[in-house]
């Protein structure tokens, strides 16, 4: 007997085999860690290149159609504590039962969040993989097992991939259920993959060109403002664009006031997290700019005198 897979999970289990044919075509049958790394961030850059067009396109279509929407306060404004918000918690939230950045449903919004979780899981492996050669290559006649390869791994990103993994295959069991609401923001929080290619080239640099210091030195600031827009204000953007239609016109307001617990604890840890990254790149920019000032003057010949 075949097994049976939910429709809603096949473009998971389509998006997981794409990339995983494209990775290992372009990492050769028997790849170097050093070779796999370099795939499995060429692989990330094609994805989140891919995946921010088609949710840049998803979010502006359903803008499209919601102009009505887009003037603060566009609901009824007995919306912002209407009836079905006083029967549920006692008047203090907004109904959102007309709200199409809750209750937008979606083929398209859904098939990006597909996409993203099949790259997720497919990535996953690789990086256990990359860990397991690393570990084959400094410890080839110890024992191997789960906890001795991690200590190879980039457990953050190990976590970070299988968190939001899970919480993918959970909103397609929503699906699956016809139980799902949120696509519009969901998608929204997916433009965080738009720094990634930054991300990758100054990694790319600082690996193959670290004698190019002027471009290094450029890509380390050019992603420190691409990761602030799209990991740190971005969350901000999305919290003001949820309440827009309910009159509130500024994402604090909306925090403080429009939120439920949940809601404000998911997205303050969120928002909280990538601003303490994004202090601590910053931090560590500035620490070595003077050195890095040094060789670009060395380099160029320029001297003070």
């Amino acid at each position: 007997m075949l097994l049976s897979i939910p429709s809603t999970f096949g473009p998971i289990l389509a998006s997981f085999t794409v990339y995983s044919l494209i990775h290992r075509y372009a990492a050769g049958p028997s790849p170097s860690p050093t070779r796999l790394g370099a795939v499995t961030k060429a692989t990330s850059t094609l994805h989140s290149t891919v995946t921010t067009i088609l949710a840049v396109y998803f979010l502006r279509q359903c803008r499209a159609r919601w102009a009505d929407m887009d003037a603060v306060g566009a609901l009824d404004s007995r919306t912002k504590f209407g009836t079905t918000a006083a029967g549920l918690h006692g008047g203090r939230y907004p109904d959102d039962s007309a709200n199409p950045v809750l209750q937008t449903r979606s083929t398209l919004g859904n098939a990006i969040t597909a996409i993203e979780c099949g790259y997720l899981l497919q990535d996953t492996i690789s990086l256990l993989h990359e860990a397991y050669l690393r570990h084959r290559i400094a410890q080839p006649n110890s024992q191997r097992n789960i906890r001795s390869v991690l200590k190879y791994a980039d457990n953050t990103l190990l976590f970070h991939h299988i968190s939001i993994a899970s919480a993918l295959l959970v909103l397609h069991y929503y699906i699956h259920q016809d139980r799902d609401r949120g696509i519009y923001i969901i998608v929204q929080f997916l433009l965080m993959n738009s720094s990634t290619p930054i991300l990758n080239l100054r990694w790319w640099l600082r690996t193959y060109h670290p004698q190019r210091k002027m471009l290094c030195l450029s890509s380390d600031i050019t992603f420190i403002m691409a990761f602030y827009m799209a990991r740190v204000w971005l969350v901000g953007w999305i919290i003001r664009g949820y309440g827009k239609p309910h009159g509130y016109n500024s994402a604090w307001k909306v925090y403080l006031g429009g939120m439920r617990m949940p809601c404000q604890l998911g997205t303050g840890a969120l928002w909280l997290a990538n601003t303490s990254w994004w202090t601590l790149l910053v931090m560590s920019v500035i620490k070595r700019l003077p050195q890095e000032l040094d060789r670009i003057k060395k380099t160029t010949g320029y001297s003070r005198g």
